[in-house]
């Protein structure tokens, strides 16, 4: 009998400095599923493409009306729980690519402007698609600043090389570049837009770049607080939620939700300000 391929389920979970509510509970079931893939050889790009392809199917099951809504629901499920597993699989059988990295953001990020295109065809009138358009554009920025402050907070810290991933491509040179090149154009110019304005608002409140800042005043900025209250706004929990919305037969909601979630994330970029501010005042 042929051995299948060595498993290391304790190093599935990606490292982060906190993790969302939602993933810690699915912990357990997750890294079982990730014992079962792993052992059976199955590719996670494959799982990459299950979890998008079920997303489609989603948004379009969304934009077809409320008799379809509990199915959309309980697919939206499936692809957060895929969701969970892809990059799992990969640290657990040693094949993190960086094909594998690209593909889930760029088709995480098409899905989700599907989504938001089938929930305009239930909102409000005129303002259906404004809105619509808006909360993707609000989604896209909070998951973006969310992965900027922990890459930044775990980089100071030393305990991460950078968000680009080392390794080998994982796929056909050609489908890396175009996979690459839709990242470059959907999702890298916000990441350093966002990463400009974290900079330029800690110059403004330290009096001083990050390059000449003290080692102690750019950990108070990047701090646990920067980034854990983010977490719990991540794509699955974001899902979750979407997926209750569909069940209650509100689906617009969700677009409410994430604008809300756009205003706390201000509140808490605020606040962060304020806790650097008073760390500045009582450092001698």
């Amino acid at each position: 009998m042929v051995a299948g391929p060595a498993v290391d389920v304790a190093a599935a979970a990606k490292p982060r400095p906190r993790s969302e509510i939602l993933l810690r509970a699915l912990r357990p079931l997750t890294d079982a599923l990730v014992g079962v893939l792993g052992r059976a050889g199955v590719d996670p790009q494959a799982i990459v493409l299950t979890h998008a392809s079920l997303g489609v199917l989603a948004a379009l099951l969304v934009a077809l009306g409320p008799p379809a809504w509990p199915w959309a629901a309980l697919l939206l499920l499936l692809k957060t729980l895929l969701d969970n597993l892809d990059g799992g699989v990969a640290r657990a059988t040693g094949r993190v690519t960086r094909l594998g990295r690209y593909l889930d953001s760029v088709l995480d990020t098409l899905v989700n402007l599907l989504l938001f295109a089938a929930l305009a065809l239930h909102g409000p009138g005129a303002w259906a698609w404004p809105l619509a358009a808006l909360a993707a554009l609000v989604l896209m920025l909070v998951l973006s600043l969310d992965f900027i402050l922990e890459q930044r907070y775990k980089s100071l810290r030393g305990s991460d090389a950078g968000p680009d991933v080392e390794g080998p491509i994982g796929g056909p040179l050609p489908l890396y570049r175009l996979v690459r090149g839709l990242y470059e154009v959907l999702l890298a110019p916000q990441d350093r837009w966002l990463a400009r304005a974290d900079a330029t608002l800690f110059r403004r409140l330290a009096g001083m770049g990050e390059a000449r800042a003290p080692l102690d005043v750019r950990l108070a900025w990047s701090d646990l607080f920067s980034t854990a209250t983010l977490v719990n706004l991540g794509l699955s929990t974001q899902l979750l939620i979407f997926a209750l919305c569909l069940l209650l037969g509100v689906p617009f909601a969700y677009v409410w939700f994430i604008l809300g979630a756009g205003g706390y994330v201000l509140a808490v970029q605020a606040l962060r300000a304020w806790r650097l501010r008073r760390y500045l005042g009582t450092r001698p």
